[in-house]
Order: structure tokens, then sequence, then C-alpha cells
């Protein structure tokens, strides 16, 4: 399967990053690994069925996402298919997982996408004690990881389709516009600065206010500790005690990929976890 090249653009990224920070190999590994994977299942993917033009501005003026589940249009066999896919790419990188991500049948792969999807969450992060029929318990955590990255491309597909035809100015929500996922990085804009965050589901990016936290929307002004090199932000909420991780494309004057900095920046999320930032997530529903 033919990877497109916006995509190739990003493994090749990745391996000059694995380069360059050594210390992050095992991580730019794995990830390069599942990348390619699901690069390949996202190049053969059809378009995700789409709203019409009442009903995305309707939806856009409501702050609902646009995306549901139905419309990824999962064609049982290929799904499960990348399933086991991605499942040996985890066993690869993780062999104490051989035997815990059993395929089990089309239907049931099928069956625990939807409430991995319905998290609203990282698809790879489901919360503990999610109790929905199908769901993710804590010994089945590493099936539910393959489920979530197998679902990956479809949404990110769904987000190279739907995003580019959204009046973004319409929308003012901390979550995605497309998928209704919560951001995990953010962008300070070359010119102005204007803030674009990016969603941790489907890697849209959309507009957002530059003061103000996306997860609680609360307008007190955060708090935030830059990189040594200032490229880099660690932004924290007084009111939640989320955290957001943030890149500061003024003065960056090289290609950037928003999806390999976010890997690039993981010694910030250990930092913030250190402290007790983003605890809240995981108490939430």
């Amino acid at each position: 399967m033919a990877i497109r090249e916006p995509d190739l653009a990003v493994l090749r990224a990745l391996t000059e990053a694995r380069e360059k920070h050594q210390e992050l190999a095992e991580l730019l590994d794995f990830y390069h690994d599942l990348y390619e994977v699901q690069f390949e299942a996202k190049a053969v993917l059809p378009e995700p069925q789409t709203r019409d033009d009442l009903a995305t501005h309707w939806r856009l003026e409501g702050g609902i996402p646009q995306l549901s589940f139905d419309q990824l249009v999962l064609e049982e066999d290929f799904f499960a298919g990348l399933v086991a896919r991605v499942g040996d790419v985890l066993i690869r990188h993780n062999p104490a997982w051989e035997g815990m991500i059993s395929e089990g049948s089309v239907q049931e792969l099928v069956a625990l996408a939807k409430p991995v999807f319905e998290t609203w969450d990282t698809l790879t992060s489901p919360k503990p004690g999610f109790e929905r029929p199908g769901s993710i318990g804590a010994a089945d955590q590493p099936r539910g990881m393959a489920v979530g990255f197998a679902l990956a491309p479809y949404l990110q597909r769904a987000s190279e389709v739907i995003l580019p035809n959204l009046d973004l100015t319409l929308w003012s929500h901390g979550h995605c516009p497309v998928c209704g996922g919560r951001p995990n990085f953010a962008l300070l804009e070359e010119e102005r600065g204007a803030r674009r965050l990016m969603c941790s589901r489907c890697n849209s990016l959309w507009p957002y206010v530059r003061v103000g936290c996306p997860f609680c929307e609360s307008k007190e002004k955060q708090v935030y500790y830059p990189s040594e090199d200032g490229v880099y932000r660690l932004y924290v909420c007084p009111s939640c005690n989320d955290y957001l991780k943030t890149m500061d494309l003024r003065g960056v004057f090289r290609e950037v990929h928003p999806v390999v900095e976010r890997l690039l920046t993981v010694g910030m999320d250990l930092a913030a976890k250190q402290e007790g930032y983003g605890e809240a997530r995981n108490r939430e529903e």
C-alpha cells in the first residue's frame, strides 16, 4: 500500500529526530513502526460520510463535533486485519504482551471500537472504571490499545476530508470540531503567536483564544514553563490543574511536523504528571 507524501514526510522526520534524540530512540522507533502501519491503512480508506451544509453549520454553531462513529464506515474484515497488524507492532516493542492481544472475532473488535471512539479522549487511554458494554477493562488494556491505534487512521482520514470545509470562525471550543477529542498539543503561529490546538485523536488543528484553558474553559491566565531554548512551553491551568504542551513557532526556522514534535516533548508530559497535573482527566466520567 502506497503511503501519501505528507505522511512519508512525517516518517522521514521521525527518522531524522531519532538521530538527534538518541535518548528517545525506543519511543521514536515504536511510533515509526506504528505510523507506517497507520499511514498505509489511511491511504486506502474510503472517504467518511459527510453532512450537508446546513447540518455542518448547525453543529459548528452548537459546539457539536462533526463526526460520529457510524460515519467512519468500518469494513469489518479490513479493520480486524488492521488491529492484528497494530497488535504485531505492540508485541514487537512490548514482548511481555505476547498473548495479551487476542484478535477476537471480527464482530467483537468492531463492537469494541465504538466505546473506544466514544470516550472522547485519547483513543489509546481509556479511563479507569470505564464500564460500558464492550468496554476495556484493566486486564484488556493491550487489546484496547490495538483497537484505538487501529481507529486512528480512520479519524485522521476523516479530518483530512472534513476540516478544510469547516468555517472555524464559528468554533470557539476547546474540543475538536471534527471528532470531539481533547487537545494534547498546541502551536503558537509564526506571525502573531495566535494559538491553534491539536486534537489527540485525529490530529486536527483549530484556532483557540490565546488566554484561557481549553479543558475547563476558564478565562484565568495560565502559568507556563518554557524550555531552555524557548521553543516549547508547558502551560498549566490553576483552575482545573490540567496542562497543555505548546510549541512557539516564532523564531523556528525549520520544517515542523506537529505529530513528531508532540513525541519529542514527552519529557514535558512526565514532568507535568510528576507534579500532579492532568490527574483530573482520569477522574472524569
